[in-house]
Formats: structure tokens, C-alpha cells, sequence
């Protein structure tokens, strides 16, 4: 294989990574300092964009720009659990409760009493079941 073929190809496949979502592995305290994001562009130099944002603290962060001598790797993730959806479907069924979308993504209702999570529903009493119904129907949309 050339190495113009073998660019080629590279290219190729950064192109295909574009719009997933990546974890970039950076220098500073390899390997425990990360970003994963949306990744958005690249340039000639690997400077990479990523959206939607959050560090290994999980804190959000939004749009990052990060140097190209500045990353060691990067790792395609799966997408994110939509949490902000499972919300605005909760808020429908219960117009009146405080829903707050936590740091690390997670939903806390009745003042922490109920806590969702990509894996379920923490809690008890008629308002948890209600909203284990609506995270049950919630997971079967994702998955049809």
C-alpha cells in the first residue's frame, strides 16, 4: 500500500468518525485526563472539536477545542443515553414536580426522593411507578 493510498484511508476514517461520540485521551496526567464529546471537526494541524462536552469529572463543558500536540488517542463511544428527552417526557407526565437533570446525568425528582438513571428507577410510592412506566416506554422507543 502507497502512502498516499494509506492517507487516503486515514482520512477515510476520521470522515466516518465525524458526528460520534469520542473520548480524547490528552497528555496532561495520560492516561487519567479526558474529554468525551460530540466530535465536530479536525484540522490539518489534529486540532480537534468536540460538542456537548464533559471532562473525566463530568463536568459539562460545551464546545473544546484541543491542540493536536495536546491529545495522545481517541476512542468512538456510544452515544450518550438522552436523559434531556426522558426529562421533557417526565415533565408531561408530571407537570408540577421539580425534575432536575444532574451532573452526571441523572434525573432527581421529589427533591432527590427518586433518582433515574440509564439503568432505572430509584424509589418508591405511586409517583416512582409512574415514573417507571414512563421510563419503561421511554427505553422500548429507543430500542424500536
Amino acid at each position: 500500500m502507497s502512502s498516499s493510498t494509506a492517507a487516503r484511508e486515514f482520512n477515510k476514517q476520521i470522515a466516518t468518525a465525524l458526528n460520534s461520540m469520542i473520548k480524547v485521551i490528552l497528555e496532561f496526567e495520560y492516561p487519567t485526563h479526558y474529554y468525551v464529546g460530540r466530535f465536530i471537526g479536525i484540522d490539518l494541524s489534529h486540532t480537534i472539536c468536540l460538542d456537548n462536552t464533559r471532562n473525566e469529572k463530568k463536568r459539562k463543558l460545551g464546545k473544546v477545542f484541543i491542540q493536536g500536540n495536546k491529545w495522545v488517542s481517541f476512542v468512538i463511544e456510544g452515544e450518550p443515553f438522552p436523559m434531556d428527552d426522558l426529562a421533557t417526557r417526565l415533565r408531561k407526565v408530571l407537570p408540577g414536580e421539580s425534575i432536575q437533570i444532574s451532573d452526571n446525568n441523572s434525573i432527581s425528582v421529589l427533591g432527590g426522593k427518586i433518582i433515574i438513571t440509564e439503568k432505572g428507577v430509584e424509589g418508591r410510592g405511586p409517583t416512582a411507578e409512574r415514573i417507571q412506566k414512563v421510563f419503561d416506554a421511554f427505553i422500548a422507543d429507543l430500542e424500536s
